[in-house]
Protein backbone atom coordinates (compact mmCIF):
# COMPACT_ATOMS: atom_id res chain seq x y z
CA UNK A 1 0.00 0.00 0.00
CA UNK A 2 2.85 2.39 0.75
CA UNK A 3 4.12 1.88 -2.79
CA UNK A 4 0.94 3.44 -4.19
CA UNK A 5 1.54 6.54 -2.09
CA UNK A 6 5.15 6.81 -3.23
CA UNK A 7 4.19 6.30 -6.89
CA UNK A 8 1.36 8.81 -6.56
CA UNK A 9 3.72 11.37 -5.04
CA UNK A 10 6.27 10.87 -7.81
CA UNK A 11 3.54 11.14 -10.47
CA UNK A 12 2.25 14.32 -8.80
CA UNK A 13 5.75 15.87 -8.90
CA UNK A 14 6.24 14.91 -12.54
CA UNK A 15 2.93 16.49 -13.56
CA UNK A 16 3.86 19.63 -11.58
CA UNK A 17 7.22 19.96 -13.33
CA UNK A 18 5.53 19.50 -16.72
CA UNK A 19 2.97 22.19 -15.81
CA UNK A 20 5.77 24.59 -14.86
CA UNK A 21 7.51 23.89 -18.18
CA UNK A 22 4.33 24.37 -20.22
CA UNK A 23 3.56 27.54 -18.27
CA UNK A 24 7.03 28.86 -19.08
CA UNK A 25 6.75 28.12 -22.81
CA UNK A 26 3.21 29.55 -22.91
CA UNK A 27 4.31 32.85 -21.36
CA UNK A 28 7.44 32.88 -23.51
CA UNK A 29 5.34 32.35 -26.65
CA UNK A 30 3.02 35.26 -25.91
CA UNK A 31 5.10 37.74 -23.88
CA UNK A 32 8.77 36.80 -24.24
CA UNK A 33 11.40 35.09 -22.12
CA UNK A 34 11.74 37.99 -19.64
CA UNK A 35 8.15 37.64 -18.54
CA UNK A 36 8.52 33.86 -18.44
CA UNK A 37 11.48 34.08 -16.06
CA UNK A 38 9.56 36.69 -14.06
CA UNK A 39 6.65 34.27 -13.71
CA UNK A 40 9.05 31.57 -12.52
CA UNK A 41 10.49 34.01 -9.98
CA UNK A 42 6.99 34.90 -8.73
CA UNK A 43 6.08 31.24 -8.49
CA UNK A 44 9.13 30.02 -6.62
CA UNK A 45 10.03 32.94 -4.41
CA UNK A 46 6.63 34.53 -3.67
CA UNK A 47 4.41 31.45 -4.19
CA UNK A 48 2.20 33.34 -6.65
CA UNK A 49 1.34 30.60 -9.11
CA UNK A 50 -1.45 32.36 -11.02
CA UNK A 51 0.77 33.65 -13.90
CA UNK A 52 2.21 30.17 -14.45
CA UNK A 53 -1.28 28.66 -14.40
CA UNK A 54 -2.44 31.08 -17.08
CA UNK A 55 0.75 30.38 -19.02
CA UNK A 56 0.11 26.64 -18.72
CA UNK A 57 -3.33 27.10 -20.24
CA UNK A 58 -2.03 29.13 -23.16
CA UNK A 59 1.00 26.89 -23.59
CA UNK A 60 -1.18 23.81 -23.96
CA UNK A 61 -3.71 25.71 -26.11
CA UNK A 62 -1.46 27.66 -28.48
CA UNK A 63 1.95 25.96 -28.38
CA UNK A 64 0.82 22.34 -28.18
CA UNK A 65 -2.45 22.90 -30.07
CA UNK A 66 -4.78 21.26 -27.55
CA UNK A 67 -8.50 22.09 -27.46
CA UNK A 68 -9.51 24.67 -24.85
CA UNK A 69 -11.17 22.14 -22.52
CA UNK A 70 -8.10 19.89 -22.54
CA UNK A 71 -5.83 22.85 -21.86
CA UNK A 72 -8.09 23.95 -19.01
CA UNK A 73 -8.13 20.47 -17.48
CA UNK A 74 -4.34 20.32 -17.71
CA UNK A 75 -3.74 23.83 -16.36
CA UNK A 76 -6.08 23.75 -13.38
CA UNK A 77 -6.52 20.25 -11.98
CA UNK A 78 -6.64 21.77 -8.51
CA UNK A 79 -10.16 22.98 -9.30
CA UNK A 80 -11.28 19.38 -8.96
CA UNK A 81 -10.21 19.55 -5.32
CA UNK A 82 -11.08 23.20 -4.62
CA UNK A 83 -14.77 23.07 -5.58
CA UNK A 84 -15.71 20.22 -3.19
CA UNK A 85 -13.70 21.91 -0.43
CA UNK A 86 -15.59 25.18 -0.98
CA UNK A 87 -18.95 23.41 -0.84
CA UNK A 88 -17.95 21.54 2.32
CA UNK A 89 -16.69 24.75 3.92
CA UNK A 90 -19.92 26.60 3.13
CA UNK A 91 -22.04 23.82 4.60
CA UNK A 92 -19.90 23.62 7.74
CA UNK A 93 -20.26 27.35 8.39
CA UNK A 94 -24.03 27.04 8.21
CA UNK A 95 -24.00 24.15 10.67
CA UNK A 96 -21.65 26.00 13.04
CA UNK A 97 -23.82 29.13 13.04
CA UNK A 98 -26.84 27.12 14.14
CA UNK A 99 -24.93 25.52 16.99
CA UNK A 100 -23.48 28.91 18.05
CA UNK A 101 -26.93 30.50 18.17
CA UNK A 102 -28.21 27.64 20.31
CA UNK A 103 -25.26 28.03 22.66
CA UNK A 104 -25.68 31.78 23.02
CA UNK A 105 -29.42 31.49 23.72
CA UNK A 106 -28.78 28.78 26.33
CA UNK A 107 -26.04 30.82 27.93
CA UNK A 108 -28.09 34.01 28.14
CA UNK A 109 -31.05 32.19 29.72
CA UNK A 110 -28.83 30.78 32.50
CA UNK A 111 -27.42 34.13 33.61
CA UNK A 112 -29.26 36.32 36.07
CA UNK A 113 -29.67 40.06 35.87
CA UNK A 114 -28.08 40.53 39.32
CA UNK A 115 -24.62 39.65 37.99
CA UNK A 116 -22.48 42.76 37.66
CA UNK A 117 -19.07 43.12 36.17
CA UNK A 118 -16.25 43.94 38.55
CA UNK A 119 -13.49 46.27 37.42
CA UNK A 120 -10.22 44.50 38.18
CA UNK A 121 -7.99 46.77 36.11
CA UNK A 122 -5.13 48.15 38.24
CA UNK A 123 -4.99 51.90 38.68
CA UNK A 124 -2.25 53.54 36.71
CA UNK A 125 0.18 55.90 38.37
CA UNK A 126 1.01 57.76 35.19
CA UNK A 127 0.76 61.27 36.62
CA UNK A 128 3.43 60.59 39.21
CA UNK A 129 5.67 58.91 36.63
CA UNK A 130 5.35 61.85 34.22
CA UNK A 131 6.19 64.32 36.97
CA UNK A 132 9.34 62.36 37.84
CA UNK A 133 10.41 62.18 34.21
CA UNK A 134 9.86 65.91 33.71
CA UNK A 135 11.89 66.72 36.84
CA UNK A 136 14.75 64.48 35.64
CA UNK A 137 14.78 66.14 32.21
CA UNK A 138 14.88 69.59 33.76
CA UNK A 139 17.85 68.55 35.91
CA UNK A 140 19.65 67.08 32.89
CA UNK A 141 19.10 70.23 30.79
CA UNK A 142 20.56 72.48 33.52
Amino acid sequence: MAAFGVLGGILFLIVGVIQIYVGFIGIEYHLGSGFAFGALFLGFFFRIMFPLTIGTFFGALDVWGWPWYGALAFAAPGLLFIVPALVTGAISTLVERKSESNYSSNFSSNTTSNDEFINVTPKKKTKKIFKKVIKKRKKIKK
